[in-house]
């Protein structure tokens, strides 16, 4: 989704907040995946918490389509990014962390928990309590992605720098640089709330307070490549997420933005609000993956591969998460669609899926949700990506292994 709930579901109203810094959000939208009885639903609930996008209607002066945004289902939404000349991230670098998986609450009373081993590559961790193997399988996913013709998606975007050259993004075999599980800074979410006053009981704030952690902990100092992917279990996991079917977003700190959640908080954080996508069920089906590619026992973790793909390409491409900031504006988001912001995920969002059971295989369509073979040879399922340059350049979703016959532009 793009950035993440600017008011109470998953993108959030604008909060424009006029100061120094005065800025229209669009919180990335928030992952969703109904099933036809919710669908009416859902789109009526993304109209009321999608923002147009940006400059709509902050600033009158510049032209635009006032048009809500919503993420795909079945089908994509057509038509190309744009440019909005924020930043990228050209050399991608993810790190995962595993936010209070060892704390009073993280799993339901009568959990078998056992220990979990994660080593990807130089980097090693053991999860306390792993019981369905979800951890690990996100380590392998952002472990694997790289290099892959689903992640090369991403190389035919760019920024500008400040001589005007072009800097594309990267495609390298090792996008995953650490993982923490932090048991240390305690997982308050389910304590806050998106309508709270920012301060330690906001869940945006509680969110990026734990990114800086996370910061801090890795010694990051190239926030402009970074993506720090915040994972939690079931019991400690986003509870306006639960409440509300939404899946997952990202966003960027920001001061100023998001109603003054950001601010005191180290500016320039891109992360990923990752819940457990199991717990996340409506009616007693979940509808945030479960086997919507895959009918065999690891399709039961499909979900976590689709969403945290999903929010890691969206960071990649529009780390600015839409923001608009200042009175100028200034841009911080790359490349969304001009017409109701949606990023190079929402495009494709569960493109395929099977309205009536919420569960795969998908449907034969090109772009629809498919698995890719990350670079160790393990499988995963994946949503195809936005890519302007599909369809001879009209562009279309791409990269899951069901893109459209019709061949893309050359680069």
């Amino acid at each position: 989704m793009s950035k993440q709930l600017r008011t109470a579901a998953g993108s959030g109203a604008a909060a424009i907040a006029i100061s120094l810094v005065w800025a229209a959000s669009a919180l990335a939208h928030p992952v969703l995946m109904p099933t036809l009885t919710k669908e009416i639903a859902q789109q009526r609930a993304a109209r009321a918490i999608n923002p147009p996008p940006p400059p709509c209607p902050q600033y009158p002066s510049e032209s635009c389509t006032p048009l809500p945004e919503t993420p795909a289902t079945t089908l994509p939404f057509p038509g190309n990014m744009a440019y909005y000349g924020g930043p990228v991230e050209v050399t991608p670098k993810e790190y995962v962390v595993y936010w209070g998986w060892g704390q009073s609450g993280a799993w339901p009373n009568g959990t078998n928990c056992a220990a979990e081993s994660i080593s990807e590559g130089s980097f090693s961790a053991t999860l306390p309590c792993d019981p369905d193997v979800a951890g690990k399988y996100v380590a392998d996913f952002v472990q694997q992605m790289g290099g892959t013709a689903w992640a090369g998606v991403q190389t035919q975007y760019f920024q500008t720098n400040s001589s005007g050259a072009q800097q594309h993004i990267a495609n390298p075999s090792e996008q995953l640089a650490g993982i923490w599980v932090d048991d240390s800074d305690a997982n308050k979410l389910p304590s806050t709330s998106m309508n709270n006053a920012a301060g330690p009981t906001n869940t945006l704030t509680a969110l990026a307070t734990e990114a800086q952690a996370a910061v801090a902990h890795f010694g990051i100092t190239d926030l402009n490549n970074s993506n720090i992917v915040i994972v939690q279990p079931p019991g400690l996991s986003d509870p306006n997420a639960l409440s509300q079917g939404y899946c997952a977003f990202h966003d960027l700190t920001y001061p100023g933005v998001e109603s003054g959640a950001y601010n005191g908080i180290q500016q320039g954080i891109a992360y990923s609000n990752i819940p457990y996508q199991l717990a996340i069920n409506s009616g007693g089906s979940n509808v945030c993956g479960e086997n919507a590619v895959n009918s065999d026992a690891r399709g039961k973790l499909d979900g976590f591969s689709i969403v945290t793909g999903h929010e890691i390409e969206e960071t990649v491409t529009d780390p600015g998460a839409e923001d608009v900031v200042g009175s100028s504006p200034t841009h911080l988001g790359g490349w969304y669609d001009t017409l109701d912001g949606n990023e190079n995920g929402d495009k494709c969002a569960w493109v395929g899926e099977n309205l009536l059971t919420a569960t795969g295989p998908p449907e034969p369509i090109p772009g629809a949700l498919g698995n890719i073979t990350g670079n160790a040879g393990d499988r995963f399922a994946v949503q195809s990506l936005w890519s302007n340059a599909a369809n001879e350049g009209t562009g279309y979703c791409a990269g899951a292994g069901t893109d459209s016959p019709i061949p893309s532009s050359p680069s």
